[in-house]
């Protein structure tokens, strides 16, 4: 499909850069547009900025379809708050996820790896968010064999916010019981268990 005509006229325009108008489009042919992008482009990061909520999980959804066959790309969601200043509440966690999952990626350049698609909404992209040097000062890379104190770990989580829990269920929450740590990270799916052995 990305040898047609159609298509490679629509990639020399996009490299050629500027604004471009594709209002012969339907909407609902747009997730695909975004992918057959993704595709000319794959060292480019995409933004896709959608009207609302609403628009931009159906926008989500059917891109995933598109892209399920080059699973190498990120798919990233930036969802807005949905909470107001004034309420004094914390969002959703999976809210605050989504955020720093997709602003960890963006902070993040691997050389020949495929950039991410992200997916948002207007509103979203207005609110305020992490600077990247921020976001690199309050997170951390463990790998095995690394070599570091358990309660000076448990202690620089709690400073990020984490809190001690008798057992982990939700993100953002951890747990110390002799050598082992259980940490469920505000960017991963499932939680995380650090065994530590004293030599």
């Amino acid at each position: 499909m990305s040898t047609t005509p159609v298509v490679q006229s629509l990639a020399r325009r996009l490299e050629d850069g500027g604004a471009l108008s594709f209002s012969g489009i339907a909407s609902p042919a747009w997730p695909f547009l975004a992918a057959l992008v993704k595709r000319n482009f794959p060292q480019r990061p995409i933004v896709v900025v959608t009207e609302n909520l609403k628009a931009q999980e159906t926008f989500q959804q059917d891109l995933e379809t598109w892209l399920n066959l080059d699973s190498a790309v990120p798919l990233l969601f930036f969802p807005e708050w949905e909470v107001f200043p004034h309420e004094g509440k914390l969002p959703h966690a999976d809210v605050i996820s989504d955020r720093l999952q997709t602003l960890t990626v963006l902070s993040e350049s691997i050389p020949g790896a495929p950039r991410p698609i992200v997916v948002t909404s207007a509103t979203a992209l207005l609110q305020k968010t992490f600077a990247p040097g921020d976001l690199k000062k309050h997170a951390r890379r463990l790998q095995c064999g690394d070599r570091i104190v358990p309660l000076d770990f448990i202690e620089w989580l709690e400073e990020q916010g984490y809190e001690p829990e008798a057992q982990v269920t939700q993100k953002g929450e951890i747990s110390l019981r002799g050598g082992i740590i259980d940490v469920f990270p505000a960017t991963a799916p499932w939680p995380v268990r650090l065994e530590f052995f004293w030599r």
